[in-house]
């Protein structure tokens, strides 16, 4: 058998909207892609495909966020790959990948948000930072922290698997702005940890409808209690993976969607 590539997880915030464009922010609010947002990522899936920075036959499985955005993302990024390569490909709807729940901040601007906070008597000690801080009447930074870790959880046993059987597999996250950087900061950032504990932490539902992927019951979760300080513009791609070939230390790929042949990974193999 030969050598296969580390497994990525390749993660891609869906294209433009009305209010990704204004920068209000959008949770719930089920917006489709402006006509720009289209066009972006029709560009972005001709790049990417056809110069095999990413190959569709290397891939094992998509998951997205159920909002019609990123669905919508999911589909253009597609056209590009034949009828026998989208036939192989398994396209997850997993609720877990859904948008920071923003609550009383739905649709507003941080500044709004900001004097909204400021008229009800918050923030007096230090400036609101939704990654510690989360929003009224709407997800805790542990809430989201806790789907996240369990969207993560599968993804990665499914590259342990893969791994194990030689099987090339990289994993495309279609999802939004605020979830997928917290996303790509648990992967890999040292983060607070968290026992399950409550009636919420234990439910851990299952939040999609795949037969194939097994279901990772968490003990403990993270989340995060800082900014991570990463960017990710509507329509932008990253990419996770993994030093030393090893499941057990996730890693930001620096070289994004580039990738080297397996036998040219040395940097990656046994030398720390």
């Amino acid at each position: 058998m030969g050598k296969v590539p580390t497994p990525r997880c390749i993660i891609v915030r869906h294209g433009q909207t009305e209010w990704s464009k204004s920068g209000q922010y959008t949770g719930l609010t089920d917006l489709p892609l402006t006509e720009y947002g289209v066009g972006q990522m029709r560009r972005t899936a001709s790049c990417v495909f056809a110069n095999k920075f990413i190959d569709p036959d290397a891939i094992t499985y998509v998951f997205t966020s159920p909002r019609t955005r990123a669905r919508q993302t999911v589909e253009l990024m597609l056209e590009p790959w034949t009828e026998e390569q989208r036939s192989k490909i398994r396209i997850v709807v997993d609720e877990d990948l859904r948008e920071w729940e923003y609550g009383d901040y739905e649709g507003l601007l941080t500044h709004e948000i900001v004097a909204l906070r400021k008229s009800r008597g918050l923030d007096q000690e230090r400036p609101w930072n939704i990654w510690r801080d989360g929003c009224e009447n709407g997800e805790t930074t542990q809430q989201i922290g806790l789907r996240l870790s369990r969207a993560i959880a599968r993804i990665q046993n499914l590259h342990r698997d893969h791994q194990a059987k030689g099987i090339a597999s990289d994993i495309m996250v279609f999802a939004h702005g605020h979830a997928l950087r917290y996303f790509a900061g648990l992967w890999f950032m040292p983060c607070a940890e968290k026992v399950c504990e409550t009636a919420e932490e234990l439910a851990q539902p299952k939040t999609y409808d795949d037969s194939t992927i097994p279901y990772v019951v968490l003990n403990k979760y993270k989340y995060l209690d800082y900014n991570p300080n990463f960017l990710l513009d509507a329509g932008g791609i990253g990419v996770l993976s993994y030093s030393h070939h090893n499941i057990d230390e996730p890693a930001l790929a620096l070289a994004g969607a580039f990738v080297s042949p397996p036998e040219e990974e040395s940097q990656h193999g046994d030398v720390k």
